[in-house]
């Protein structure tokens, strides 16, 4: 896989937004199945490696290799799975060192995602990952000319859908609200030109139409295959089976069941069947004003004073995702590497 400089300049990356249980894994699998497209799995190692690269466009063999160290150590998913073993991501790098800096490298290590992919028609990479809501003026300073897909679903089902799962460290339908509106409120932080508001509804419900806008406002084509995700993600598991523990291998399976069926609208509205009115009415007023700004339904639509158990729950999930986030990232990058073998340590033990 030896791409020019010029071939991998005229590749955008672009963003997906979105908070959990949003369809994103959909999206993912959906967009992927474009032969222009790659849609890499969640990894913030852009971020984590801007400050220590950045100005670099001298690359040597040790400068390569530490690069390669850095970003297996940081890595938060299975690289086994989704990535390129180490060695052929190295041989790929040292074979491009001569037209290296930093945005070629960052695109490089995206297209070394997903192996099973043919990457010679990649026109274009969508990076989902949630992290980047809570980073949007240092990911628009990293990728200024990128565009930015917000998937957004209403948060009463989203809390439903949190719950079921299991997600996010407390379950209280305050914390899930607070988290969820703290996320969408960072949308005020991007240009209006440079962001598509997409709902998990109309997703669902004109799946095709939706891939037509999103592929248009990328400037892609869509592709057919988008909409045959049946038996996809199973055979992507299949494949990568001796990669990974069959244990981990079931529970993606079980975890991501939903990507094994076209898009449905079962889940839509179930939260009227499944949360009271008070406790409705006490979401609303957390969220009332960003659920109107979404396009979503609302009795609360104006500030209004919190009880002390709204604001307790609140503040935890200003702590839990935004505070934890960019306290994260101010940790300098030595020390999250030192921080990243300790546990690799542990682990192996």
């Amino acid at each position: 896989m030896k791409f020019t400089a010029e071939k991998i300049d005229s590749i955008p990356i672009h963003f997906v937004l979105c908070t959990e249980r949003t369809g994103s894994s959909l999206l993912s699998l959906m967009l992927n199945l474009n032969p222009q497209i790659l849609c890499p799995s969640e990894e913030p190692f852009a971020l984590y490696l801007w400050k220590k690269y950045r100005n670099k466009t001298t690359w040597s063999t040790t400068d390569i290799h530490r690069y390669v160290d850095a970003f297996f150590l940081l890595a938060e998913k299975n690289t086994g799975l989704y990535f390129s073993k180490r060695s052929i991501f190295l041989s790929n790098l040292l074979e491009h060192q001569d037209i290296l800096t930093f945005d070629r490298i960052i695109k490089l290590t995206y297209l070394h995602f997903l192996d099973v992919k043919d990457k010679s028609q990649i026109t274009c990479i969508v990076d989902k990952q949630i992290k980047y809501f809570f980073h949007l003026e240092l990911l628009k300073q990293i990728f200024p000319k990128a565009k930015y897909i917000v998937l957004t679903r209403d948060v009463r089902d989203n809390i439903i859908s949190k719950k079921d799962r299991n997600l996010n460290w407390n379950q209280h339908p305050f914390f899930l609200a607070s988290l969820w509106n703290d996320t969408y409120r960072n949308i005020a932080q991007l240009k209006k030109n440079d962001y598509k508001v997409v709902s998990y509804e109309n997703f669902m419900m004109e799946s095709e139409a939706t891939l037509h806008e999103i592929c248009d406002w990328m400037n892609c084509t869509f592709n057919s295959k988008m909409m045959e995700t049946e038996g996809v993600y199973d055979a992507f598991l299949e494949a990568k089976k001796g990669c990974v523990s069959p244990v981990f291998i079931e529970h993606l399976r079980d975890f991501h069941s939903g990507l094994s069926h076209k898009p449905n609208t079962n889940k839509i509205g179930q939260y009227k069947s499944r949360l009271d009115t008070r406790l409705l009415s006490q979401i609303e007023q957390i969220c009332g004003e960003t659920l109107q700004k979404l396009g979503y339904s609302s009795s609360h639509t104006k500030k209004t004073k919190f009880s002390f158990k709204q604001k307790y729950f609140q503040f935890l999930a200003l702590c839990y995702r935004r505070y934890l986030l960019q306290f994260y990232y101010h940790i300098p990058l030595w020390l999250k590497l030192n921080m990243k073998k300790c546990r690799t340590k542990k682990i192996d033990v």
